[in-house]
C-alpha cells in the first residue's frame, strides 16, 4: 500500500492547487521534502512513498508489474482531494506522473518533471532509439542476473553507477547504501514496466508541462525529453547547467526553486471540475 506524508499548510490562505511529489527509483518520499517546505505556506503537499520491492515482486509473480499498479493508490488519493493537483516527479516518479496524466487527466492541474524515464517511447524504428532501448534491457538483465546469483551488492552498484556515473555507489553513505540494497529487487520489474507501458491516450493539449533535464544527462533521458517536447502541446523545456540525471539531489536548492516557480506560474483555477461518484 502506498503511504502518503502530508505537509500541512501554515495558517495562510491556499493560493495554489495541491502538490503531489513522486520520488525516483530507490529514493523515498523525503526526496521532495525541501519542495514541500517551500510550498506548504501556500498549499497542501502530499509525498507518497511508492511501492516497495516486496509488494512489487508479489504483484509481478501474478502478472507483469505495471505503472498502472504503481499509480493506483495515487489516483485514489487524487480523487479524494476533490481538486486537480500539480504533479512533480523525477525519473521513475516522472513516468508515473505521465501515466496518471495520460489516463486520469481530470485529476492533474500541471506537470513538472525532471527526466521522466518513459522508456516505452524508445520503441520506434529509428536505429538510435532501438539501440538506447537495448541498453536499458541489457542493464536490467545484468541487475536481474546479479540478484538471481545472490549478488545484491553488485546489482545495487550497477544500478547506482548507471544513473549517477562511475563512483556514485561509493559516494553514498552507509544508510543510503543499505536502503538501496533493500530496494534493488524492484529494479528489474520497474524497468520492464517502463519499457512495456502502452503508449495510451495523449496528454491534453491544454495541460501545462515543464520538463527539466540535466546538461550532462544520459542519451536515453535526453532523447525522451526531446520526444516528449515534440509530443506535448503546452510544454516548457529547461536545461539545468552542470547536472546529470541525479540533478534533483546534487542541485537540490536550484531544482526546488525551478519546480516551485513552475507551479506558481500555473493558474490557481482547476482545469477540470472533478466528477465524484
Amino acid at each position: 500500500m502506498t503511504k502518503f506524508t502530508k505537509i500541512e499548510i501554515r495558517n495562510t490562505p491556499v493560493s495554489l492547487a495541491p502538490v503531489v511529489g513522486l520520488h525516483c527509483a530507490g529514493a523515498t518520499w523525503r526526496q521532495w521534502r525541501g519542495l514541500a517546505d517551500c510550498l506548504c505556506d501556500r498549499t497542501d503537499v502530499y509525498l507518497p512513498q511508492l511501492n516497495g520491492p516486496d509488494r512489487v515482486q508479489r504483484r509481478h509473480r501474478e502478472n507483469p508489474f505495471s505503472l498502472a499498479d504503481e499509480a493506483k493508490n495515487i489516483v485514489e488519493k487524487l480523487r479524494e482531494m476533490g481538486s486537480p493537483a500539480h504533479l512533480v516527479g523525477h525519473s521513475y516518479g516522472g513516468a508515473v506522473a505521465l501515466h496518471i496524466a495520460r489516463h486520469h487527466s481530470e485529476f492533474v492541474a500541471s506537470l513538472c518533471l525532471y527526466e521522466p524515464t518513459t522508456f516505452n517511447l524508445l520503441g520506434g524504428i529509428e536505429p538510435r532509439d532501438v539501440g538506447l532501448k537495448d541498453e536499458i534491457r541489457a542493464i536490467s538483465a545484468a541487475i536481474q542476473e546479479a540478484i538471481d546469483e545472490d549478488c545484491a551488492l553488485f546489482a545495487a552498484q550497477l544500478f547506482t553507477d548507471f544513473w549517477g556515473g562511475l563512483g556514485a555507489w561509493q559516494a553514498l553513505d552507509a544508510d543510503k547504501q543499505l536502503n538501496m540494497l533493500g530496494w534493488i529487487p524492484k529494479a528489474p520489474p520497474i524497468f520492464a514496466a517502463l519499457m512495456n507501458e502502452p503508449l495510451g491516450p495523449g496528454i491534453p493539449s491544454d495541460l501545462k508541462v515543464t520538463l527539466i533535464y540535466g546538461q550532462h544527462t544520459k542519451p536515453h533521458t535526453r532523447r525522451i525529453v526531446e520526444m516528449l517536447t515534440k509530443e506535448l502541446g503546452s510544454v516548457t523545456a529547461l536545461e539545468l547547467a552542470g547536472a546529470d540525471h541525479m540533478g534533483p539531489f546534487v542541485f537540490r536548492e536550484r531544482i526546488t526553486k525551478m519546480v516551485a516557480q513552475s507551479i506558481a506560474d500555473q493558474t490557481t483555477v482547476p482545469r477540470h471540475a472533478i466528477q465524484l461518484p
